[in-house]
């Protein structure tokens, strides 16, 4: 890996970025993700905004895994209830059930601050959200409502009041509404309000296979019978061995082929059988750009259960 990361470095400096420019360009990104993505990855992620080709082998599938441009936080997204203290790098998905009015105080630097809270529930928990200052800007939008969708990047917890969790932003933290990809299926009815008691009822969303080949992104989970359609075993670039299960999942209404890769690959083709019911949490939904077709592949958090 480190002498990958060197490799990478060094071509982008004999392709004309200056040392001093790169580290600050790597310094840059590593505040703006907060420790989510490895250097590695920064650099390729520099090198693709400059132009740079760092690779030799583009068109195969597994380099694109390998490679992955762009952060997809829905990869660190946990479940509300998995929360503790002490937390750092928090990163979760969930309904706005409730928003409560800003209020505005003096610090004891004598300076005015504004502090606002919202409560974010998923499938397992509900959780306080504290904004502070700049960060309660978000709640002036028109689509900062309750029943929408909020993300939350790069949160840390503590106890609050009455020594209940509460979720705070870091300084590089943010909220992001409405974020892509992000689904909260069935979702139990319950009744959320806001400061002015209006009442919204949370409406259960559940996908087929078919209806999955017009979304991208981070899905809680899907059902169906599977294939073993391939298993094989690769070398990453950093030189390690790594793994990936090709699965066929099918419904009554179509299929759609499974990429697990990593040692989850090897832990299920141990104890998968052709025609098996199973269901898969926590997987991302997106095209193949060579195929040009829809896939569900695992993430760190992917789990596989048969049913």
């Amino acid at each position: 890996m480190a002498e990958r990361v060197e490799e990478i470095f060094q071509a982008l400096v004999d392709a004309g970025i200056g040392e001093d420019e790169l580290m600050a360009q790597v310094k840059e990104k590593e505040t703006e993700y907060q420790g989510f993505m490895t250097k590695q990855a920064i650099l390729y992620l520099i090198a693709k905004e400059n132009g740079v080709n760092v690779d030799s082998s583009e068109n195969s599938e597994i380099l694109e895994h390998i490679t992955e441009e762009v952060i997809d936080y829905n990869d660190f997204a946990i479940p509300i209830s998995e929360i503790t203290e002490n937390m750092r790098n928090i990163v979760i998905a969930g309904r706005l059930t409730e928003i409560h009015e800003r209020r505005e105080f003096i610090k004891k630097d004598g300076t005015p601050g504004v502090v606002g809270s919202i409560q974010l529930c998923d499938l397992s928990e509900c959780i306080k959200v504290v904004l502070w200052n700049d960060q309660t800007e978000i709640m002036d939008n028109r689509f900062f409502q309750p029943q929408e969708i909020i993300q939350v990047i790069g949160g840390y917890s503590k106890k609050g009041l009455n020594d209940k969790l509460e979720v705070h932003l870091g300084r590089q933290g943010k909220l992001v509404l409405a974020p892509k990809g992000v689904i909260l299926p069935e979702v139990k009815q319950q009744t959320i309000s806001t400061s002015t008691e209006k009442q919204f009822d949370i409406i259960p969303s559940k996908h087929s296979i078919e209806e999955l080949y017009n979304k991208e992104g981070f899905i809680r989970f899907v059902k169906g019978i599977i294939q073993i359609h391939d298993f094989k075993e690769f070398t990453q670039k950093s030189g390690e061995k790594s793994f990936l299960l090709k699965l066929i999942l099918s419904d009554d209404s179509s299929s759609i082929t499974v990429n697990i890769w990593g040692l989850k690959a090897v832990q299920y083709v141990k104890i998968l059988e052709n025609g098996a019911s199973v269901k898969l949490i926590n997987v991302v939904v997106k095209e193949n750009s060579y195929s040009n077709e829809k896939e569900i592949s695992s993430t760190k958090n992917t789990q596989l259960e048969i049913i």
